[in-house]
């Protein structure tokens, strides 16, 4: 009999599980203190609150992703804007709710397919919350982060699928809502797709029946994506028909493989071994296999991208470590660990701890916004707008909102100007004279866009960013914005940012602030 289903053990297992997670989650919020909100997340967050105010998307607020990617942050961000308080604590809220329904719903799907490991599974599900919660570090709260953990559900009923004597097959309402939950993930980014399509077909080569591949789980995630398109094309026509095509023509073209590689080519070599070092050789082990499957399918959308962003690369380390821990949940006659490192005795925990700690390195780099920069700003304006000069959308996000200021520009940062003025010179060095032109055209326009804008708009704070050249230098030295500047004085600074103030700007109540202290300033009453 299973032991996690004897009467009376269950609850009792449940107890230091229950206090583990209560444990992970406090250090998680901890961390998180330190790493604060990303760039990404706080921008979306801004479009979130934006639109709540009025504007459209991709007509008023120019977003680069799907509509989704604003979508799936909205119920946090409305939510804050009724009960009055930061959206950035319910942000958080959001990702932890995702990563317990996903851990949640799975270990419902993996304890009815009863599996040989489910119990110690079970027993492991702290460190399944830990690497959701406090491994993802630096980009916890990211759209992969919260597709990945309601991507778990899906993976555990392909494996109750994969077993050639499951004792149950799953239900109706199972299957639908792991598709459902699984379809997150694709919304985000239409290629996840293939993370969903290769563990179906290595369900299919097992069963030697292509059956699973159209199972009901898979025509809920077609459904969704259809009803997604459809509800895109009528809602924002200007995504498919303006932005995407800008995206594919410019954003797309900038590919960096070399840094994909120095970063993660470790990872990938390493996690690898360690899977083969604990294959089982006399059984098949349907869980880690289909998380294998979808790691090694969560290359493609890694290289497809080419940015060499450390959250690209989290599902495909996320699921790779997963398999890693299914294997290790594996009843131990069926673990069979092979090579010289078994015979020398070496703990394949510990083997295991130090590649999770290597995989999830790059997610513990802490780059914190400058407090002296926020210091600075705030006690010199009140609700600011704010405007970007830059190509990174980390120069002016979370800042803006560290500040309470009010980001005005259509566009998060200037990417566009930027990759468009790289890809113009780019093929101007290659003698391709009507691309380099196609380029440079789009970036003049943008350019000269920008700086109507700011002429218009006249920000109460320039956030500037010191050496994003040739960028920057394009835009002071041929599109006026040295003529912009020169009505702000430099507010504060450090290595990499400059803060303008406009020479005019006067903070709101500083009058009436300045009458209230006079009122009761001792030589007053005396008076």
């Amino acid at each position: 009999m299973d032991p996690a289903a004897r009467p009376g053990l269950g609850s009792v297992a449940c107890q230091p599980q229950f206090c583990a997670l209560i444990a992970i989650t406090a250090l998680s919020v901890f961390f998180q203190l330190l790493w604060g909100t990303i760039p990404d997340t706080s921008w979306l967050i801004t479009v979130c609150e934006r639109m709540l105010s009025g504007e459209r998307l991709y007509s008023q607020i120019c977003e680069v992703n799907p509509p989704f990617s604003v979508w799936l942050y909205m119920p946090p961000v409305a939510a804050a804007r009724v009960l009055g308080i930061a959206p950035e604590i319910l942000v958080q809220t959001w990702t932890y709710l995702a990563a317990l329904v996903g851990l949640s719903f799975s270990g419902v799907i993996v304890r009815r397919a009863g599996f040989s490991e489910t119990a110690s599974l079970l027993v492991l599900g702290p460190a399944f919350y830990a690497m959701l919660v406090i491994s993802p570090g630096n980009i916890f709260g990211q759209r992969e982060h919260i597709g990945v953990a309601l991507f778990m559900p899906l993976l555990a009923l392909h494996a109750w699928r994969a077993q050639k004597e499951a004792r149950a097959q799953p239900g109706f309402w199972i299957a639908a809502l792991a598709g459902l939950s699984g379809s997150v993930l694709v919304l985000i980014k239409p290629y996840y797709a293939v993370m969903v399509l290769a563990p179906a077909l290595l369900v299919a080569v097992r069963g030697r029946n292509l059956r699973p591949v159209f199972a009901l789980e898979h025509w809920v995630i077609g459904g969704v994506c259809v009803a997604y398109l459809e509800a895109v094309t009528l809602i924002h026509p200007e995504f498919l028909r303006d932005v995407y095509p800008q995206l594919m023509d410019v954003y797309a073209q900038i590919r960096i493989f070399l840094p994909i590689v120095a970063q993660y080519g470790v990872t990938c070599c390493c996690l690898p071994v360690l899977i083969w070092w604990l294959w089982p050789a006399n059984r098949f082990p349907e869980l880690a296999a289909v998380a294998l499957a979808a790691s090694i399918a969560g290359l493609f959308p890694l290289f497809y991208q080419a940015k060499g962003w450390a959250y690209h690369a989290y599902p495909m380390i996320f699921y790779a470590i997963a398999a890693i821990l299914c294997l290790l949940a594996l009843p131990r006659p069926e673990r069979q660990p092979a090579g010289f490192l078994a015979r020398m005795g070496v703990s394949p925990r510990a083997l295991v701890l130090v590649g999770v700690v290597a995989a999830f390195l790059p997610y513990s780099i802490v780059d914190r916004v400058d407090y002296a920069l926020v210091t600075a700003i705030r006690a010199a304006t009140d609700r600011p707008t704010v405007a970007l000069i830059s190509s990174y959308l980390s120069s002016g996000h979370p800042l803006n909102r560290m500040i309470d200021g009010q980001f005005v520009s259509k566009r998060a940062c200037d990417w566009l100007g930027a990759f468009s003025g790289f890809l113009s010179r780019r093929a101007e060095f290659s003698g391709e004279a009507a691309t380099a032109t196609h380029y440079k055209t789009i970036m003049v326009r943008y350019a000269e866009g920008k700086r109507e804008e700011f002429e218009r708009l006249r920000p109460d704070v320039i956030i500037f960013q010191k050496y994003d050249n040739p960028w920057t230098r394009q835009l002071t030295e041929h599109f006026g914005f040295d003529s912009i500047l020169a009505h702000y004085r430099v507010l504060v600074e450090n290595d990499d940012l400059r803060i303008y103030l406009r020479d005019d700007y006067v903070r709101p109540n500083s009058h009436a602030d300045e009458l209230v202290t006079s009122a009761t300033s001792p030589a007053a009453a005396s008076d």
